[in-house]
């Protein structure tokens, strides 16, 4: 059984992954962040990966989407 994570914690990692991996040109689908989550141990659905965009772009974190897929 896994340990339940944080939403908060998983935020953040959403956040770092954004900033340290994307960019004009490297973009990211949802998929692809819940498997890098997963690299680290934290759990999360693709939709907890939208809202949890959403939230970071409601924070001030410039993110921009395309066709379902986001930049960063």
């Amino acid at each position: 059984m896994t340990t339940p994570t944080s939403p908060k914690l998983r935020l953040l990692h959403i956040m770092r992954i954004l900033l340290d991996e994307t960019d004009d040109r490297h973009v990211l689908t949802a998929q692809e962040i819940v498997s890098k989550l997963a690299l680290n141990g934290i759990t999360a659905e693709r939709k907890s990966v939208y809202t949890d965009i959403e939230m970071l772009t409601t924070f001030g974190i410039d993110i921009e989407y395309l066709h379902g897929r986001s930049r960063g």
